[in-house]
């Protein structure tokens, strides 16, 4: 369970900051966006280190749709080579 309260942590931090970015400048979007894709980063590092009824039960402490879960893990980039 450490694991867990761990990544609950993480993600509500990450999801809390993300709500302070948002703005109609531009600066604010570009910000926006890296944090949306370190959100979809932590939410693949969670899927790799939760079972799947933790992964279930943290998307529900996180207030987060299957769709908004895999939504945010399709922001991140792909490494560059």
């Amino acid at each position: 369970m450490k694991e867990f309260a761990t990544w609950t942590t993480i993600l509500m931090n990450d999801l809390h900051a993300l709500k302070q970015l948002e703005g109609p400048d531009e600066a604010s979007q570009v910000r926006y966006a890296m944090k949306e894709q370190e959100i979809g980063q932590h939410c693949c590092q969670a899927g790799e280190n939760l079972t799947d009824a933790e992964l279930v039960l943290l998307k529900r402490v996180l207030h987060l749709t299957e769709q908004q879960w895999r939504a945010y893990k399709s922001k991140i980039r792909p490494a560059s080579e």
